[in-house]
């Protein structure tokens, strides 16, 4: 203890001046005690608020604010497998590619293991690097030559028009693309498949990688255009035409939504040319569902369907067609079946169920009586005329008869006119609209009386001079009361029509005076030469060509006139006329030189003839000659296009395939002997051919046909065998037989091929049906489709889903694959469903203000409860097994296996009502003791959150001013809000927490009372002891 005096021994100044001098020496030092600091104190260690926002540094002037956009590297690889010779030149080449595509960068690296090289081609331009990478390809890789088979009908197809699609290949791999010409002149029925039809062979050549590559071009050209198929129904009657129709085309629009799914359209056609088939293309898969429809609906219909005949005036015939068709067909499921128009028959057929007929026949007849028919007798109305007469005013009649709407004026045909019938109908719905129209055609015929008609014959060659520039001569007769009536320009008819239609008293002279006219216009070509040759007849045709091309070519621009034959108009001088008979009449000249050029083209055809004419004779079996003319007369048209000879052959019939029948071949003499020759060598090779039928069922066709038929057309080019699948039009062959026809040897090799492909598809082809109940799919679904995607991976296997389920709840799952892929999927289906069928399902009510705090930050919370129940803790394991209701409802549902939903259900009830429970008291705690009632490092969690399960939520927490007021708040009035700490749980823990803060903030304010000085202490310890 120190005495008085050493206390107030003043302290020296800890802080001397440089420059005095020190006078006494410092006395020694006792040795310090390190003072330890305090935890608890709030000026050691103050409360830290929340951080502070971290702002954007600006950028300096060295860093730019405009992000650095990165450049498009484009790349291609390409790898070769290179023999030493070419190891050798890549020191060559590279540099020369390197030097052309200066902006490409090129690596290069080889596999020891492989042998491969690998080259890398880099750059900015595409174009560029596809540029080096062909230049270097062309170089290095091996040059080799490769086929591609194609359907001979899609040959136009491949080439493009203009060559454009094979041009475009070349241009982008450099190859060489040889495609042989077509064999016949035949044209390709488009409707045929072409994978069944004959096939070329497309030759390729350049290097391995860029031939390669316009190979797989061309497949996929083809497999694009097979992808489509077109089907033709020859075999179905017009009859049911309407039925498979409907009603303004329903039943087709039904047909190609349901059975074609979209991917097929169906021409049936029109009324008017009932003679054509049924076409049906699209979607091979949907073209053949939707012929099966047709079929079985003709099948139905040609067994239950029956017919009604009756007598309705032709007249009335044109108010059963169109709208009025249609609207019976619809009401009463039946047809209505009219002759043509040329026909002068009366009856009418009504077709359709034996039920409807009646009802078919009252509307037919209600449309029929429905309208008004007035009838104008041409013929009648002048007695004293004959019949020409009747026949020049019908003529007349066709561009002047009144219009009207809803009105319809049919004059007779050709068959009524020369039967004397001159009868015009006038049809239609307004009664008082057909009897305008049927008056004023009257008043248009009556005048008109054999007076008022002239004949004149005119030579054809002048009735362009009669006629006028655009019809103006004409126009002027008509403005002078006189029709004049020329016949069609390529008739070659001589009688010209004149109809005056003023007054009586006017009409001998307007007449003469049109008909001088018309004579003196004709006058002009009084002058013309007309010569009469003889040119066999056999010839004509050479003479006019195709489209009478070869005769416009000897006419000229020369206005003449030809007659080939007895056919035509010809000039009375000309005398009588034969089949060789040739009429030329024009021009003098013109003639003359069409004269010299008809007799020259004469004798050509017959000097060809001459040396063509070696006719020679071939006998082979009758049962050959449809394959010896081939398909569409190929064969034919292969050996005309190549050797010039003609092959006739005999009518084809039953008796004729059973015995020896004669080919006739004509052409020069060395060309008939090859054809003849070729003749015989397929005969012998037919005559060594047979046929197998295989039974294949018809969903395996495609698997051994192959994609763009490439399976199919091997086996043919590989064994020379013709393999045939089944068509849809062709009854003669079951749906499931395949047939192959070729060589003995052949078809045997070509069969068990086709056995052994056929035996490794059907391997690889299964098809399972697995019922699953409905509720299990969604977990063989998985999220997103994961589940059965990872099952078809691991398996191999194909899965469809049936979604709807039947009426025992289950759902059917479609299995296709091999054995071993189905029965793997099958098993590990059956055990997601075990799984599903152990499972419970629970349905919890919860308060929804309460789901939050149960799911927990990121879901953490629920992890963990699941977690403590004995569930999985993987988190795709857990996923879907407690779900919470996002409509805000107090639902939550558990699904797990029994044991663990019960107990996942427990823990969720029990924290629910624990939630439920909670009360908010207030404590009063300085600012400065905040940081002791919460976790280290700033988290939000009390000491006593673990133990007790009580929140402490601090004044400057968001959540703060979401909780309730205090339950004590009472007693809280005095103390300053921002000392006021909430305490948030169980009633009885909440108190314990309180008392533990009560108990901290008493101990903080004891640590930090003001000390007392050590020698005041003294001082009352000396005090004392006195």
């Amino acid at each position: 203890m120190q005495d008085a005096g050493e206390a107030s021994t003043p302290m020296a100044d800890p802080f001397p001046s440089l420059g005095e001098p020190v006078s006494a020496a410092p006395a020694p030092s006792k040795p310090r005690c390190e003072a330890k600091p305090d935890m608890s104190s709030e000026d050691a260690f103050p409360t830290l608020g929340a951080s502070a926002v971290r702002t954007q540094r600006a950028p300096t002037a060295w860093v730019s604010p405009v992000p650095v956009i990165q450049r498009v590297m484009h790349q291609a690889t390409v790898s070769l497998r290179l023999s030493d010779e070419q190891l050798a030149k890549l020191n060559t080449v590279l540099p020369k590619v390197q030097a052309k595509c200066p902006t490409v960068k090129i690596e290069a690296s080889t596999t020891r293991k492989t042998g491969n090289t690998t080259f890398i081609f880099k750059g900015a331009n595409e174009a560029a690097v596809q540029l080096a990478k062909k230049e270097l390809t062309v170089q290095l890789a091996r040059r080799i030559t490769t086929t591609v088979l194609v359907p001979a009908s899609l040959r136009a197809h491949v080439i493009g028009a203009g060559g454009k699609h094979i041009k475009s290949i070349t241009e982008q791999t450099g190859v060489r693309i040889h495609v042989p010409p077509r064999t016949a002149d035949a044209p390709v029925d488009e409707v045929d498949d072409p994978l069944l039809g004959e096939q070329m062979e497309i030759t390729i050549e350049g290097d391995e990688i860029h031939a390669n590559e316009a190979q797989a071009m061309i497949q996929a050209m083809i497999a694009e255009r097979t992808s489509k198929l077109s089907q033709r129904l020859a075999h179905i009657e017009p009859e049911f035409y309407p039925f498979l129709a409907g009603a303004r085309g329903a039943r087709l629009e039904a047909l190609m939504a349901n059975e074609g799914r979209g991917e097929v359209t169906i021409k049936v056609p029109p009324p008017h040319r009932r003679d054509a088939p049924i076409l049906v293309h699209g979607e091979r898969a949907s073209v053949g569902a939707v012929v099966d429809a047709i079929e079985a609906q003709v099948r139905d219909m040609r067994a239950t369907f029956h017919t009604l005949s009756l007598t309705i005036p032709k007249r009335q015939h044109t108010c059963l067609v169109g709208d009025s068709a249609a609207d019976i067909l619809a009401a009463t499921r039946c047809s209505i079946e009219l002759p043509p128009t040329h026909d002068a028959s009366e009856c009418v057929t009504i077709r359709g169920p034996q039920t409807q007929l009646p009802l078919a026949l009252t509307a037919a007849l209600e449309r029929a009586n429905a309208i008004t028919v007035k009838v104008v007798d041409v013929g009648a109305l002048h007695p004293e005329a004959d019949k020409q007469h009747a026949r020049y005013l019908v003529q007349w009649l066709s561009g002047k008869a009144p219009r009207a709407d809803g009105v319809q004026v049919f004059l007779p045909t050709v068959a009524a006119l020369d039967a004397g019938r001159a009868h015009v109908d006038v049809v239609g719905e307004d009664e008082e609209a057909v009897a305008r129209v049927h008056r004023e055609l009257e008043q248009l015929v009556r005048p008109l009386g054999p007076s008022a008609l002239r004949v004149t014959e005119l030579d054809p060659l002048a009735h362009p001079l009669v006629v006028g520039k655009r019809h103006q001569l004409l126009k002027g007769y008509e403005a002078r009361g006189v029709d004049v009536l020329v016949p069609p320009e390529h008739s070659g008819r001589s009688d010209v029509l004149l109809v005056h239609r003023g007054a009586e008293a006017e009409r001998a002279a307007a007449l003469e005076a049109v008909l001088q006219e018309l004579t003196t216009a004709a006058a002009s070509v009084a002058n013309l030469r007309t010569e009469h040759l003889s040119i066999p007849a056999q010839y004509h045709s050479k003479i006019l060509g195709p489209d009478r091309t070869v005769l416009n070519a000897l006419m000229g621009e020369d206005r003449m006139h030809v007659v080939l034959g007895r056919q035509g108009t010809a000039p009375a001088d000309v005398g009588p006329r034969t089949d060789d008979s040739v009429v030329v009449r024009g021009a003098p000249a013109a003639v003359e030189r069409v004269v010299a050029r008809l007799q020259q083209l004469a004798a050509d055809a017959e000097q060809d003839s001459i040396e063509n004419s070696f006719v020679d004779e071939l006998h082979v079996p009758g049962v050959y000659v449809p394959r010896l003319i081939g398909r569409g007369g190929a064969a034919v048209a292969k050996l005309r296009d190549e050797l010039g000879v003609r092959v006739d052959f005999p009518d084809a019939d039953d008796k004729t395939r059973a015995k020896t029948v004669p080919i006739v071949l004509t052409g020069r003499k060395e060309c008939v002997a090859e054809a003849k020759a070729r003749l015989n060598a397929q005969v012998q090779r037919l005559a060594d051919e047979t046929t197998v039928r295989l039974r294949v069922p018809s969903d395996m066709h495609g698997a051994l046909i192959g994609p763009g038929g490439k399976y199919v057309s091997r086996l043919q080019d590989k064994y020379g065998v013709r393999i045939l699948f089944p068509r849809g039009d062709d009854e003669a062959q079951a749906a499931d037989e395949v047939s192959v026809r070729g060589g003995k040897r052949g078809v045997a090799e070509a069969q068990a091929e086709l056995l052994e492909l056929l035996a490794y598809e059907q391997e690889r082809n299964q098809a399972e049906e697995l019922p699953v109940p409905q509720r299990a799919v969604a977990r063989i679904l998985g999220r997103g489709g994961a589940t059965i995607n990872q099952l078809r991976l691991e398996t191999g296997a194909d899965i469809d889903v049936e979604r709807e389920a039947d009426a025992s709840g289950h759902a059917i799952l479609r299995l296709r694959g091999s054995r071993a892929a189905i029965e793997a999927v099958r098993t590990a289906i059956q055990a997601i469903v075990a799984d599903v069928e152990r499972e419970a399902e629970l349905q919890l009510d919860i308060p929804s203000q309460f789901h939050a705090q149960l799911i927990g930050q990121g879901g953490q919370h629920l992890r963990d409860l699941i977690v403590r129940a004995g569930g999985p803790t993987e988190p795709r394991a857990q996923a879907q097994m407690v779900r919470f209701a996002r409509d805000h409802s107090n639902t939550v549902t558990v699904r797990a296996e029994q044991a663990v939903a019960q107990r996942i259900a427990e823990l969720l009830q029990n924290e629910a009502r624990a939630l439920s429970e909670r009360v908010v008291h207030g404590a009063v705690a300085p600012p400065r003791v905040h940081g002791q009632l919460v976790a280290r490092g700033g988290r939000r969690h009390s000491p006593w959150q673990q133990e007790h399960g009580v929140q402490i939520v601090l004044p400057h927490w968001r959540e703060y001013a979401e909780l309730e007021a205090p339950a004590n708040a009472a007693d809280l009035a005095d103390a300053d809000p921002a000392h006021i700490v909430k305490v948030l749980g169980g009633a009885e823990n909440v108190q314990h927490v309180l008392q533990a803060i009560d108990a901290l903030v008493a101990a903080d304010a004891q640590r930090r009372r003001p000390r007392v000085p050590r020698a005041a202490r003294v001082d009352d310890d000396d005090d004392a002891d006195v």
